[in-house]
């Protein structure tokens, strides 16, 4: 019985199209309600207000007389299997994201050169990139599309089997391995192999990966296998030139005795190796020759380090968002490195979490960078455990961004721009928002 009602809703979703929506409150006519139940709150609660605004089905946890609704007690396990039929229906190519940095830029780069093309294509919604996250844009993917391209995320040990297990995908897509969520994970090595767990996907047509570390460290499946490919971008680029004008910037490097050129509005040293690694990537996937060099404008984003310039005299660069090692240190050097830089700038930066016995190590080595820098703002707890180690007028410690905000504001009259970083539960978002 279970079987036929999802080839029924599948077939829904094949003719219809409909949006599968969690949150009732964003319900449209026509679309699908799904009822997931959380540790503070049940969404099957909400089914008569998606009734109410015209949802065409309603999957809950409880019983309820409106035909439309279906009952089961496993919402997330029966969407689950409505998502493995789906993409058993699906003729289009499954392209995977993982990696530690930069998995929303390649995939906003991706979609825009598919884009330039005119090749249909599906991406998956912001960073929902978690298994109930996969799902969801499973459910959403448009049918008729050449490619679906999905992000992926884990932080804990077989997230990542998981996640392989459900989409399969005939492309995978590794940024590059780094040190984010280590805590979780216990070692390195066991990151790593968390995160190449994707690589075994039995429908795996090409995969590459950015990986700047010793390659020994690789198994040797993964190695010999000829559909699988690793670079190192950090030392494979070389001679690398960035010309920054009004609007954009021209950028050139070589790469496999190649000469590319990019131009983009973004000058950040992360997005240009993303910028790359995309480039490659479509090589391999599009089948293209991409005779001129050149990228697609549009595809060099600025990921999420918003750049936000108000009616205020200084501009905020916002990586609020989240933060690791890696992409803390690069982009903050990044920013300490332009020409924009001055001495009355504001760098605010917010702990990063789940590092286990190697946060202090992480935490120390980002106060040694900025520690002779002005107008430092450590945020967060495991910053300051540090406070009585680093003695400077320059480093100024909070554990939260609320107590920061005042002495924040004090430093603004010949501020021109402020760099913002940190892990998500610092809620530096907080500190943008009162910024602007």
């Amino acid at each position: 019985m279970q079987k036929i009602l999802i080839s029924k809703i599948v077939k829904i979703i094949i003719e219809k199209n409909p949006r599968f929506v969690f949150d009732s409150r964003n319900i449209k006519k026509g679309d699908i309600f799904i009822g997931i139940k959380s540790k503070n709150d049940d969404g099957s609660n909400y089914i008569d207000s998606a009734l109410k605004k015209g949802c065409l089905l309603a999957i809950i946890n409880s019983k309820h007389s409106n035909k439309k609704v279906i009952y089961t007690m496993n919402v997330t396990k029966f969407i689950k299997l409505i998502a493995y039929e789906l993409l058993n229906k699906y003729k289009g190519k499954v392209i995977a994201i993982t990696g530690s940095v930069g998995k929303t830029t390649m995939k906003e780069n991706i979609s825009n050169y598919l884009f330039s093309k005119n090749i249909t294509h599906f991406k998956s919604y912001k960073n929902f990139n978690n298994e109930l996250g996969l799902i969801f844009n499973i459910l959403n993917i448009k049918f008729n599309s050449t490619y679906s391209i999905f992000e992926l995320g884990i932080s804990k040990i077989n997230e990542m089997k998981k996640l392989t297990n459900i989409l399969n995908p005939h492309y995978v897509l590794i940024t590059n391995i780094e040190d984010s969520h280590i805590g979780n994970f216990e070692s390195y090595k066991s990151l790593m192999l968390n995160k190449l767990y994707l690589l075994n996907s039995n429908r795996l047509s090409f995969g590459l990966i950015n990986f700047r570390k010793n390659i020994d460290l690789i198994p040797n499946k993964y190695k010999s296998n000829k559909k699988i490919s690793f670079i190192n971008l950090e030392k494979d680029v070389d001679n690398l030139k960035i010309k920054t004008l009004k609007k954009f910037s021209n950028i050139s490097f070589n790469f496999s005795k190649n000469k590319y050129f990019i131009k983009s509005e973004s000058n950040n040293i992360i997005n240009i190796k993303i910028a790359l690694f995309t480039f490659l990537a479509m090589k391999n996937i599009v089948s293209t020759s991409l005779k001129d060099n050149f990228f697609h404008i549009k595809s060099l984003l600025p990921g999420h380090g918003y750049i936000i310039k108000n009616n205020k005299k200084y501009t905020i660069y916002d990586h609020s968002y989240n933060a690791s090692p890696y992409s803390l240190r690069e982009n903050l050097m990044s920013f300490l490195n332009t020409p924009l830089y001055n001495k009355y700038d504001i760098i605010i930066i917010g702990s990063m979490k789940e590092l286990g016995k190697f946060s202090s190590l992480y935490h120390k080595q980002i106060i040694e960078i900025v520690k002779n820098n002005n107008n430092i703002f450590l945020i967060g707890d495991e910053f300051y455990k540090l406070v009585n180690k680093y003695e400077s007028k320059n480093l100024i410690f909070f554990r939260n961004y609320y107590e920061s905000l005042p002495h924040i504001i004090k430093r603004l009259n010949k501020c021109k721009n402020i760099f913002i970083m940190g892990s998500h539960g610092n809620k530096l978002d907080m500190v943008v928002k009162e910024l602007c």
